[in-house]
């Protein structure tokens, strides 16, 4: 099964429309039963209750998938992916998005940076706490893909050639920040980056490590042709997407799924 530990702000949406492309109905979008946001992150439980609905599932995506939990021990390979972004940039467009999409027009910035939830949020998903060392050894032990936003064309085409041949990886952009001046603004701004720096300590040296000795590796793996199937793969490249299995997947998400999940949530027992 593919698994996407979907982290903010870092071309998620777009790698979910992908994952919905390739598998439809037997892809879902994830989340908790208990509660969307609070408690427990995406576990096997949950998968053993989704599956209820979901016989044949062949990929999970969703923000409350996170790669520490043990999803199961039943011999089931996972294959588990995440892309990585620049932790100072990634940090500014979550504040933006913050600003501009979540309508907090009041909220201010250096306030805001002070919170532990915009803190290291990549090494979080990851290990569950602010430690680098374990998020590396999650990676290394899960055998954890791990994309970079930056390098979008190229990681896409390396997950499918490393990960999971079957995925169409046509692709439209989704949830792109329309005004990136406030971002932007934080950047170029001495005095707020070093506000971003100074909260992205954890994130700038887990990035590090996938940017200069991960990412490598899967250069190498993938082999000589790399940089030649990344041009043909962006000259050629298509909305040849399956808009079928888009609507089919979103139809049982939206009939069958959401449906259960709010039933659940109000202590009715249906599953």
């Amino acid at each position: 099964m593919l698994v996407f530990v979907h982290m903010h702000k870092t071309g998620g949406t777009t790698l979910s429309h992908i994952m919905r492309s390739t598998y439809g109905i037997r892809h879902c979008q994830v989340e908790p039963w208990h509660n969307r946001w609070q408690g427990a992150p995406f576990s096997a439980d949950d998968l053993r209750r989704l599956r209820k609905l979901y016989p044949n599932l062949k990929s999970i995506a969703g923000h409350r998938i996170m790669a520490y939990p043990n999803l199961g021990g039943n011999g089931e390979e996972f294959k588990y992916f995440t892309f990585m972004r620049d932790p100072v940039k990634l940090c500014a467009s979550r504040f933006q998005y913050k600003v501009n999409v979540s309508q907090k027009q009041n909220l201010d910035f250096e306030e805001w940076i002070q919170r532990e939830w915009p803190r290291n949020h990549q090494t979080k998903w990851i290990a569950g706490k602010v430690d680098v060392d374990e998020a590396i050894r999650i990676i290394k032990e899960k055998n954890i893909f791990v994309g970079l936003t930056g390098r979008f064309d190229e990681s896409v085409l390396m997950l499918k050639g490393l990960v999971d041949s079957k995925l169409n990886i046509s692709y439209k952009r989704v949830n792109v920040a329309r005004d990136k001046s406030l971002a932007q603004s934080l950047l170029s701004n001495e005095r707020t980056r070093q506000m971003l720096v100074e909260a992205q300590q954890a994130d700038l040296e887990l990035y590090r490590y996938v940017e200069h000795e991960l990412y490598p590796t899967f250069q190498r793996e993938y082999g000589p042709s790399l940089e030649a199937d990344v041009a043909d793969y962006q000259q050629n490249q298509r909305n040849n997407f399956n808009n079928i299995n888009l609507t089919l997947a979103r139809v049982k998400h939206f009939t069958l799924y959401k449906p259960l999940l709010h039933l659940h949530r109000r202590g009715i027992t249906t599953i």
